[in-house]
């Protein structure tokens, strides 16, 4: 199972990789007008979907790095077993429900609506917040471990629906330009 998921892994943090070249040449077509343009930018749905996408896929990944940091500095502490997994899940809650507010602030700043894939990565974000509560009062409380499966692969699912969304406008995007470009020809 551990080979599979190290796999899956790598296949997630490739898929990251392409979304982040994708967006940064978007970023440099459209400098940044994508984080703080103006009202008047949001003229259309597909304005509002780019600029909800392009906030979605920046905190996406960018609480993906760092909470992939939170977790491995909570895992190095040296502290009693019980202490560490309690302090361990519930700070990856707390911290993705920062990510959930910094995804609205930033919505709320720019002023764009949700898109498809901001709702996806909440929805998927609260059910993995619910599987880091359940983790917490079945290890952390009952000291009871058997739930780890469920929480692995909940985990893995939530993730890998978050990233097919986050990935869905990139796809999007160059399955349009294709169009366009043999449509020229």
């Amino acid at each position: 199972m551990n080979e599979i998921l190290y796999a899956l892994g790598w296949i997630f943090n490739i898929a990251a990789f392409l979304i982040v070249v994708f967006w940064v040449k978007k970023f440099t077509a459209m400098k940044w007008k994508l984080f703080f343009g103006v009202k008047k930018d949001l003229v259309s749905v597909q304005h509002h979907e780019l600029y909800s996408c392009f906030l979605t896929a920046f905190c996406f990944l960018l609480f993906r790095i760092l909470g992939s940091e939170l977790e491995y500095f909570i895992l190095s502490l040296d502290m009693e077993k019980i202490e560490k997994i309690k302090l361990f899940y519930t700070t990856n809650t707390v911290f993705l429900f920062m990510f959930i507010a910094t995804l609205f602030c930033l919505h709320l700043v720019r002023g764009c609506t949700f898109s498809k894939a901001a709702r996806v990565c909440v929805y998927t974000t609260l059910v993995f917040m619910m599987l880091q509560g359940m983790q917490l009062i079945a290890r952390g409380y009952y000291d009871y471990h058997a739930l780890g499966m469920v929480y692995v692969i909940g985990g893995w699912m939530c993730n890998l629906i978050a990233l097919t969304y986050v990935a869905s406008y990139p796809i999007k995007s160059l399955k349009d330009y294709f169009r366009e470009k043999r449509a020229a020809q």
